[in-house]
């Protein structure tokens, strides 16, 4: 499978979510880093690799921050509407 090379980012999209606005500074930093391993993910726009689901404690080590810390930036994420889960997997609708 041929690598993606980019993806589409608007700005004023990003300062313009509501619920994402609503999180914390360290929320929307692991919300960017997801939406980049997300854009490599497979299946597409899934927190997946290889169709495996990619867990807290593997984006805690992934991200370099601790597990507590990502569980509780997920926790305001989806408290906030960010993301969504499908087939067990976190997921963003705009991907």
């Amino acid at each position: 499978m041929m690598k993606r090379p980019s993806f589409q980012f608007y700005p004023s999209d990003w300062l313009r979510d509501t619920a994402l606005r609503t999180c914390s500074i360290g929320a929307r930093g692991l919300w960017m880093d997801m939406i980049c391993y997300m854009h490599e993910g497979t299946p597409y726009g899934y927190l997946k690799v290889n169709n495996k689901v990619i867990l807290s404690v593997n984006l805690a080590r992934m991200v370099g921050l601790t597990l507590e810390e990502v569980e509780g930036y997920l926790a305001e994420l989806k408290y906030a509407g960010v993301y969504d889960i499908d087939d067990g997997a976190i997921c963003s609708r705009r991907m």
